[in-house]
């Protein structure tokens, strides 16, 4: 558009008027006003002090109602009068001029009224308006936000109603208008409402300005209201054309230009909210428009484009997103509005929130969506991208969605894009969907349907859209495993355990179906094995606490998991996979490997306890998992373990655990036992990992576990170990196990009550069970499991995968050596297959050496092949260097066959001869010594081949061999540094030295001439050995010399000599001399050696013997050396005898040189001395000094008798020692009888055997019968034991029909009385029934006649009669028994039984018994046993016996005989009673039978049934009867079940054992029963007799309160029931009290222990502080007469003991009165004070109580009677403190107290202090109360140390005033808390005084926590004066505490531990102390 036109557009007259200066510029994206210098344009340009106010009236444009739409220029409409007609060019000035005379009107009509003109040039505005307005817009912003002229600018905004636009037209005004809006109020934080309504109105309609890039400014500002985010632009659809505007043209609106730029928008404005506080304003606008716009338009086809984009525009309300959701679908699948609809979708999944208020309506947004059914794949793909940014930014939103598809699916109208959606989302987050799916997964399993089948569904669906990527099951898995968020109901428990097992095992067939074209990949084993583990993982953590399964269930769901079950097991839910791939995809999930997380999570649930499955099942289970891994290809590892841990936890499920309801011994630990079969099963499953892992796990496991390497050995050698071989080992091993295994047992059956002893023979452990020693020595397995072994190995090549490691091999190797043969070898390296560079070279050495050459045909071919291949080894450094060590390492061997071996195998790898080798011939190590120098590397193995030489001849035995060495050695000391030839003849010395026997036979004897080939080797080493020795003592000399030479005499010099010597090797060294001036160092062995050498004289190849020659002119010549530490260390005496020996003149002349005489007296006594030498050592002797030689003490006779055996072998010499000694021939008494023999005594006969003892005769029947029955006879043992042996006799009698012995028996009863025969009722009620089962003739004669004696007699002897009259008539009138059929009803044997009489009753029962279900029967017995004891056989009946009717009790009846049958029957037939018999025998009201069952079920029930039954009784509210129940606990707790194994005789200081192991429910219940059997007693017979009651089931509840916890318990569950419960549970524990009041503490109150009534009752029972109370006032009563210090402090001691019990014991004073009082009637005088001081402790309310008030008036009788009348009468403390005791009496017993003292009125009279007391004076020789300034200083403790010390010493001589008392309770205790923290003063006097005043306060303080804390305080000081302070004092102190005396002395203990303080002493003071108490 062209300037002029523009305008010309405008008013015509004005068309000439001048423009606006060049510096005005449109509003755009440079803003900067350039402000013209003249000063009429800055005048124009000058700020107006009077702008416009800008204000708002909240009752404008959004006031009116909803109902009826005002217009929006309705508001400047009203002020159209105000405005004022203006020219465009004439604006600016009046604008101006009305801002500088403020003329506010003026200003708003101009203003107003250009607005008007504006709008009337809309389709074509006049610029120079336009560029006014905008002009006045940038000077003056803020008078455009005055409210008259904002919406005068709303206006414009504004659609006209009655015009109607083909085009959009010019937007030039829409672009002012909002620019002017922006800049009026860009500083405004609250905007108007009338924006958001002209905002709505555009948005809805031609969007002129809404989607003008012009008016961003305040678009965008507009839009901060809704608060909407807007989405990534990539979700926004490419085609932006719909609904947007561009202006007219291409170029700036306000230039005209048509020049197309592209961004000429980039303009400078702020956004942020306008409406922040307006929000609910806002959004009811936004919802009325929306929905006044859905109801106009109902169908989508008459929804515009616009209409969608305000939608998207407003989607931060909720309401906006629900209403969008709900018709997004149709919007989507509309043509014309499918691109905004996606832009709205965008913008919905941008807005919606997880958490906040709006949370729960985008939820339902978000179930909206997913409902949606997409058809084409451009929407699903948009929708996808959508849901995956919206979880991407928002990532608590995930689990919403993924719940709502999931939930979408799974119903009726589910979407076609539901799959692809979660297949999206989990390329998106592929670790937080499958986390999300889980808990959605989870949710569905704990409801009431089963959604296994569709979620079986849905997850191979998933992983099918995912592209069959299997990635996201294991996340899943992850998830799934995880504790669900609530606990599942109890009724769903079970399937969803089982549902979620099969989901773990879906998602493993899902993954081999998807990979089993990759069947052998490595990320498919890889992905199964991680699914497991997650799987057991959640077996092991989460299933067992949470599901609670059964163990069929948990053991089906872990076999499951590993593929174990069936393959049809994993199809049954769908039938998936299909039958065509089921085989295929169960073998892939079966092939997965073992890995060991895998395995050690599978052990950890076998061990876990929590768990159901058992360790046997878990073991069997891996046991199953590690064979079939094992069968898997090696090279995909199917057994990756590297953890020894492994072995612990496979043997921790083979150990055996006793039964946890039996309890051992105390103080035996059952040793370390597993399940044999379990055990060694446990082994092989080591070695199959082992087979499987040989490079890490396999090296380490055989070197700790012994038995593994053992068993390692048998599956690669095919032969049993060699470690199984010491049988003495393994003896001792299996006895001390045997013993260890029949102890436990014994323990065992001791517990369940076991009658028969356990023996080796009896007993079922010893063959089950063996000791887990896993590190200890090898042990043998049994046969079967070594044939399993190598059945294995065989199966699954266990030998083959542990050839891999060659350090096994090499370790096998060694310890087979030679000594035994090693076919395993051979076979190993005859395998075609193998490589032999791949086997380390010393098997391939050992193969040569065990004789692998020597084979024939393919062996001795193979063997030449392995020569050839260790030959080439040698010519490389480090293959040479390996098979030298391996042979050179075995010449030093102990066994002799390896070092044989080492030296063939030597001679073959060096040697080129391909001779076949005898493997049996000895192979000198000449043949190969002389090759080593021929070898490529010899110079850098030659230091390491002498080292091996040098440790061979160390362990040679082999005299040639040893030869061959010294040789070897020889040929290369030459140019041999002295270092190492200093080691050579150091090992040379050693050998010579200690192996003389060797080197005697390797060396020749000096008087050997012969010169055969032995000789001639012989001379060879011995020349070695000289050439070696020469060479280095010439070295060692040059080296001395050069040392000499370079030193110089320095310091320095010397120094580094002495370094140079330090460095060799070897032991004590000597320095030498020689008379030449030459010096040496040598060590003492090697000058030994030469010496020795010596002896052994020239070798044959010494020519001229020249060595030897300057060897021994060296040592022996005339010059020889001189040690420095004089000659007894160069010539120790065993040398100088070698020397004497040799015989050589100047050897001799060394020998002797310097000898004393008593050594050379000792050398003469020498056997097998030459000649030569016998003469030197006697001519040495002559020469000695007669002194010397008179004072050596030989025996003279034995002298003489030498010198003449010598003298005759020619030697010379010994005439002066004779002569010194006056030697003579010994003369020896004849005795002939020395070796005469002694005759030996006769043996006499023994006579051990007796003979039988003679038969009883039938003649002597009668009177032994007589004498049986006889009352007056004595012998009744005699008699009786005849007896048995008569019954024995008639019973023998009886198979033939009758004898002698039978009739002589019959014949003395028919002449017998029936009295007599009953008073012996033992005797004959045997005798009777013999005879009833011999069945005589006539014995129902002789009963029918002993019955008419007395027809009412009662009795076993009666009974039996009965017995046999019956069977006489039984025998004439069989009786009728009832016909019942089989099998018969319940009802019918009970009628059957009820209608028996007493003769037909055993018959009928019996009868039932044998024909019928003995479960019925046990029924019909209960049933008959229930009636009788309610009563309902008590009515008489008519019945019918032994042919007579008689009207008579029914024979089930109470008084009845059938009672007593049913029981009998009962036990036969029903040993665990328990069920309806528990009625029987515990409810209340039972019969006179009932203790009968109880005692059966105790006695015969097991322990389970026991257990079971106890735990029935103890439930709350049982309603049982109390005394059936206690009963049959003390019964069980009692029982000699329980003891069996165990000493009857409990030990004095042992704790009784709770055998019954209550809970605290159980005992509280039990607590209960006693408290209502001693108020039933109560009720009947009193108070006494309810304590009678109580006191009866104390040892009952003490037994079951062994626990302080359990004690606290029980004294509880007392102070319930009944407080004389408690208060006699207190008396026999005291201790109950301190932790009822603890307890009360805690809980806020604890019980009181009773009225007096109570404790008048309880008086009558025992306590435990009596024995205590009784030993101390006997002890003290009981003292020596003999006065020292020692007894008085013993006295004092027992006396604080006793003090303390009665200070801390409730009525402990009390209930020891009366043996006070009696002790004091005869105590000494001297002692009666200590007990005055203990009955000071006691307050009134214990001394003058009824019942001890006559003991204390009977003690003060005599006290006041040892008081004698003195003249003086002064009287001393003791009369005060009598005084003191007779007024508190007086207080308390006033009329007791006048008796006493008018009693004693002339002793009172004489003495003042007791007059004083008297005459009931309250003053006396000490104060009631301590000195209240010492006790305030002593609280306060600021004094000076002095004054408090002075304090303390005060307090203590009132208190020793006081004696015992203290001033009561109260005052002592308040001074022990005030005294106590001075004990750990620093300062001495203070410290002192305080613990002396503790030493007598502790006994009569209730409370010793404040003495207690200071004790320890003072121990952990750091300043050891206080603690030994303590210590010099404690035992005193611990006198009146020893109820802390463990702890004390325990930390005395660790005092002595960590510092040196002697604490010994005290220690044992103060045991000393505590056992003197203990013995009183």
């Amino acid at each position: 558009m062209e300037r002029g036109k523009m305008s010309s557009s405008g008013r015509g007259g004005k068309s000439k008027a001048p423009q606006h200066p060049q510096d005005i510029f449109a509003l755009g994206s440079k803003s900067t006003v350039v402000v013209s210098r003249d000063s009429e344009k800055r005048n124009i340009h000058k700020p107006s002090t009077s702008g416009v106010e800008r204000k708002r009236d909240t009752a404008g444009f959004g006031s009116q109602p909803p109902s009826k739409r005002a217009r929006i220029g309705s508001p400047a409409e009203s002020v159209a009068g105000t405005s004022l007609e203006v020219d465009p060019v004439d604006l600016v000035p009046n604008v101006l001029q009305a801002l500088d005379t403020h003329n506010s009107d003026k200003l708003l009509g101009l203003l107003t009224g250009s607005i008007r003109l504006l709008k009337s040039q809309r389709s074509k505005p006049d610029p120079i308006l336009c560029m006014s307005m905008l002009y006045l817009t940038k000077i003056r912003p803020n008078m455009f936000a005055h409210e008259t002229v904002t919406q005068s600018l709303c206006t414009l905004l504004k659609r006209e109603q009655g015009a109607a636009f083909k085009s959009k037209g010019n937007p030039l005004v829409f672009v002012l208008a909002c620019n002017m809006l922006y800049a009026g109020h860009k500083d405004s934080s609250n905007w108007p409402d009338t924006f958001i309504k002209v905002y709505i109105e555009d948005a809805l309609n031609e969007r002129w300005w809404v989607d003008c890039s012009w008016c961003k400014c305040l678009v965008e500002n507009i839009v901060t209201a809704f608060g909407t985010k807007p989405p990534p632009a990539h979700l926004i659809p490419g085609d932006s054309t719909i609904g947007t505007m561009s202006p007219s043209g291409s170029g700036s609106p306000l230039m005209g230009s048509n020049e197309e730029e592209v961004d000429n928008t980039d303009l400078e404005y702020s956004v942020y909210p306008r409406y922040s506080s307006s929000y609910e304003s806002v959004e009811a606008l936004v919802l009325e428009a929306i929905k006044e716009q859905l109801q106009r338009r109902a169908a989508p086809d008459a929804i515009g484009k616009g209409f969608l984009k305000l939608l998207s525009a407003t989607c931060g309300f909720p309401e906006i997103r629900m209403i969008a959701a709900s018709r997004l679908e149709a919007w989507l699948h509309s043509g014309k509005l499918w691109r905004g609809a996606q832009e709205l979708l965008a913008h919905v999944c941008a807005n919606a929130a997880a958490a906040g208020p709006h949370a729960p309506r985008d939820h339902e947004v978000l179930a909206q969506l997913a409902r949606m059914r997409l058809k084409t794949k451009p929407l699903q793909a948009a929708y996808q991208a959508c849901l995956r940014e919206m979880v991407s930014d928002s990532p608590a939103l995930l689990r919403s969605v993924v719940t709502h598809t999931i939930y979408n699916e799974l119903s009726n109208v589910r979407s076609p894009n539901n799959m692809a959606v979660l297949a999206a989302l989990i390329h998106a987050q592929p670790q937080q969907v499958p986390a999300a799916m889980a808990d959605t997964y989870q949710e569905l399993l704990l409801r009431t349907e089963d959604y296994l089948r569709p979620l079986r569904a849905l997850t191979r669906e998933c992983v099918r859209a995912a592209r069959q990527d299997c990635a996201a099951l294991l996340p899943l898995a992850r998830a799934l495993a995880a504790p669900p968020p609530h606990d599942p109901p109890q009724e769903i428990r079970e399937r969803a355990f089982q549902s979620l097992a099969d989901l773990f095992c879906c998602c493993c067939l899902v993954t081999a179906a998807h990979g089993k074209q990759q069947a052998h990949a490595a990320e498919l084993r890889a992905q199964l094995c991680a699914l497991q583990q997650q799987a057991l993982g959640w077996l092991l953590d989460t299933a067992a606490p949470v599901y609670r399964p059964a163990r069929h269930d948990y053991q089906l769901a872990l076999n499951k998991i590993m593929f174990v079950e069936p393959a049809e097991t994993y199809s049954k839910p769908d039938n998936w996979p299909p039958e065509s791939e089921r085989a295929a995809i169960y073998r892939l999930c079966t092939e997965a490997p073992l890995p060991q997380n895998t395995l050690l999570r599978l052990i950890f649930i076998g061990i876990s306890k929590d768990i159901p499955v058992s360790p046997t099942e878990v073991f069997e289970l891996i046991e199953q998992l590690v064979r079939r891994a094992c069968a898997l290809p090696p090279e995909d590892c199917p057994l990756q373990v590297d953890k020894l841990e492994i072995a612990d936890y496979i043997f921790q499920l083979c150990q055996f655990h006793p039964p946890d309801n039996i309890t051992l011994p105390p103080g035996y630990t059952p040793p370390p036992l597993a399940i044999t079969s379990l055990y060694w099963r446990g082994w092989l499953l080591l070695t199959m990992l082992a087979a499987h892992n040989p490079q890490g796990f396999a090296e380490r496991a055989a070197a700790t576990y012994p038995t593994l390497r053992a068993l390692i050995e048998c599956c690669i050698t095919g032969k049993p170990s060699i470690e199984w071989s010491s049988a003495g080992a393994e003896g001792e091993r299996s006895e001390a196990e045997r013993a260890a295994i029949l102890t436990l047992e014994t323990h065992l059956a001791a517990a369940s009550n076991a009658k028969l002893p356990v023996t080796e023979s009896s007993s079922r452990l010893l063959s089950q069970l063996s000791m887990v020693e896993p590190s200890g020595p090898a042990r043998r397995p049994p046969a079967a499991v070594v044939e399993a072994l190598q059945a294995l190995s065989g199966q699954l090549r266990l030998g083959r995968l542990l050839c891999r490691q060659p350090a096994l091999l090499l370790q096998l190797v060694e310890r087979h050596g030679t000594r035994r043969a090693m076919p395993w070898l051979h076979q190993l390296l005859r395998h075609d297959r193998l490589e032999l560079s791949v086997l380390p070279v010393q098997c391939l050495c050992e193969f040569l050496s065990a004789g692998g050459a020597g084979g024939a045909g393919g062996e001795a071919g193979k063997a030449g092949e392995l020569a050839a291949h260790v030959r080439r080894t040698l010519h490389s450094e480090q293959g040479a260097r390996a098979v030298l060590h391996y042979y050179l390492v075995r010449l030093a061997h102990a066994h002799a066959p390896t070092r044989a071996s080492a030296n063939r195998g030597l001679k073959l790898v060096l040697s080129d001869d391909t001779t076949e080798m005898d493997y049996n011939a000895e192979v000198n190590p000449e043949s190969w010594l002389s090759l080593l120098p021929t070898l490529k590397h010899w110079e850098s193995l030659r230091a390491e081949t002498v080292a091996r030489v040098r440790a061979a001849c160390l362990a040679e035995c082999v005299p040639a061999h040893l030869a061959a060495y010294f040789c070897f050695l020889a040929d290369y000391v030459d140019d041999t540094p002295l270092q190492d030839h200093t080691d050579i003849v150091l090992d040379l010395s050693q050998v010579m030295m200690e192996r003389t026997t060797v080197c005697a036979h390797a060396l020749p004897s000096a008087d050997r001439r012969a010169l055969d080939s032995t000789t001639r080797a012989q001379h060879r080493a011995l020349h070695a050995v000289t050439r070696v020795l020469h060479a280095h003592l010439r070295q060692a000399f040059a080296h001395e010399e050069s040392e000499e030479e370079v030193a110089g005499g320095s310091v320095a010099g010397a120094e580094g000599a002495e370094g140079e010597g330090a460095a060799w090797a070897g032991g004590e060294r000597i320095t030498l001399q020689w008379a030449t001036g030459r010096r040496c160092t040598l060590h003492v062995s090697v000058a030994h050696t030469h010496l020795k050498l010596l002896c052994y004289g020239p070798s044959i190849l010494d020519t001229n013997q020249e060595l030897y020659g300057w060897l021994s002119g060296v040592w022996a010549g005339a010059e020889g050396p001189a040690a420095a530490g004089g000659d007894e260390l160069l010539l120790p005496d065993w040398l100088r005898l070698h020397l004497v020996r040799s015989a050589r003149p100047a050897l001799l002349e060394l020998a002797v040189r310097g000898l004393p005489a008593h050594k050379l007296a000792l050398f003469i006594q020498t056997f097998g001395l030459p000649v030569a030498s016998m003469s030197a050592l006697l001519e040495a002797l002559d020469a000695c000094p007669a002194g010397a030689v008179v004072r050596l003490g030989v025996e003279r006779g034995y002298m003489a008798q030498l010198l003449r055996v010598q003298r005759a072998r020619g030697v010379r010499g010994g005439h002066a020692f004779a002569a010194a000694l006056h030697l003579q021939l010994p003369l020896h008494p004849p005795d002939e009888q020395l070796f005469a023999e002694a005759p030996l005594p006769l043996e006499e006969e023994e006579w051990w055997q007796a003979g039988r003892a003679p038969r009883l005769d039938a003649a002597a029947v009668p009177a032994l019968l007589g004498a049986a029955f006889d009352e007056r006879a004595t012998m009744r043992d005699d008699v009786d034991v005849a007896v048995t042996h008569l019954n024995a006799m008639i019973a023998s009698e009886a198979a033939m029909g009758g004898g002698p012995c039978t009739a002589a028996a019959l014949g003395f009863l028919r002449g017998a009385a029936l009295a007599g025969l009953a008073r012996r009722a033992a005797v004959a009620a045997p005798l009777l029934r013999t005879l009833l089962h011999a069945r005589p003739p006539a014995l129902a004669e002789v009963a029918l006649g002993l019955l008419s004696q007395c027809k009412l007699a009662r009795g076993p002897v009666a009974e039996a009669l009965r017995v046999a009259a019956r069977g006489g008539l039984g025998a004439r009138r069989p009786a009728a028994l009832p016909a019942l059929p089989l099998p018969a009803a319940k009802e019918q044997l009970v009628a059957a039984m009820e209608a028996a009489t007493p003769s037909t009753l055993e018959a009928i029962g019996n009868r039932i018994i044998e024909t019928q279900d003995t479960q019925v029967v046990v029924e019909a017995i209960t049933q008959l046993l229930e009636n009788n004891q309610d009563g309902r056989y008590e009515v008489k009946r008519e019945v019918e016996e032994e042919g007579l009717r008689a009207l008579g009790a029914h024979v089930l009846s109470r008084r009845g005989l059938g009672c007593g049958l049913l029981l009998d029957w009962l036990a036969e037939l029903h040993r665990e009673t328990l069920g309806n018999q528990m009625r029987l025998m515990f409810m209340a009201g039972g019969a006179a039978w009932r203790p009968l069952l109880v005692t059966l079920l105790a006695h015969r029930a097991s322990w389970r049934t026991l257990h079971a039954c106890l735990s029935a009784l103890l439930q709350p509210n049982g309603g049982w009867e109390a005394r059936a129940v206690l009963d049959l606990a003390e019964t069980l707790a009692g029982s000699e079940r329980t003891w069996q194994g165990r000493d009857r005789a409990a030990h004095l200081h042992h704790p009784s054992d709770d055998a019954l192991r209550l809970t605290h429910q159980q005992l509280d219940v039990l607590i209960s029963y006693v408290g209502a059997e001693a108020y039933s007693a109560e009720r009947g017979a009193g108070l006494e007799a309810a304590r009678r009651c109580v006191e009866a089931r104390l040892p009952l509840l003490l037994r079951c309160c062994s626990a302080p916890h359990s004690l606290l318990a029980a004294a509880l569950a007392a102070s319930r029931t009944h407080p004389l419960l408690l208060l006699l549970l207190y008396m026999k524990v005291p201790k109950v009290l301190q932790l009822v009041r603890e307890s009360g503490a805690r809980v806020g109150s604890a019980p009181a222990l009773g009225g007096a009534e109570l404790r008048g009752a309880a008086r009558a029972s025992t306590s435990a502080t009596d024995r205590v109370s009784h030993a101390l006032l006997t002890a003290l009563a009981a003292a020596p007469p003999v006065h020292s210090k020692e007894h008085t402090q013993r006295a004092w001691r027992i006396e604080a003991a006793a003090r303390a019990v009665w200070a801390r014991g409730l009525g402990a004073g009390e209930r020891a009165l009366p043996l006070a009082g009696a002790l004091l009637r005869g105590v000494r005088a001297r002692h009666h004070h200590h007990l005055l001081a203990a009955l000071e402790m006691l307050p009134d309310r214990d001394l003058f109580v009824p019942p001890a008030s006559e003991e204390i008036h009977g003690i003060l009788d005599c006290f006041l009677s040892m008081v004698k009348p003195s003249a003086g009468g002064g009287g001393g403390a003791l009369l005060h403190r009598i005084a003191a005791l007779l007024r508190r009496y007086h207080a308390a017993r006033p009329a007791r107290a006048a008796a006493l003292l008018h009693a004693h009125r002339e002793t009172i009279a004489s003495q003042p202090a007791l007059s004083a007391a008297c005459g009931a004076e309250s003053g006396g020789a000490s104060s009631a109360s301590p000195p209240p300034h010492a006790l305030l200083a002593l609280r306060r403790r600021v004094a000076p140390p002095d004054e408090l010390a002075w304090m303390l010493q005060e307090v203590e001589a009132w208190g020793v005033r006081r004696g015992g008392a203290w001033g009561g309770a109260a005052c002592a205790g308040g001074l022990l808390r005030a005294a106590a923290p001075l004990a750990a003063s620093a300062h001495a006097p203070v410290r002192g005084a305080a613990l002396s005043l503790l030493a007598k306060l502790l006994p009569a303080a209730p409370d010793t926590t404040p003495g207690l804390q200071a004790i320890l305080e003072c121990l952990d000081s750091s300043q050891p004066e206080i603690g030994q302070a303590v210590l010099e004092k404690l035992p005193e102190l611990i006198i009146g505490m020893q109820e802390h005396a463990a702890r004390i002395l325990m930390r005395v203990f660790e005092l002595g531990v960590r510092s040196r303080q002697p604490v010994d002493q005290c220690l044992a003071k103060c045991v000393a102390t505590i056992n003197l108490h203990r013995g009183c």
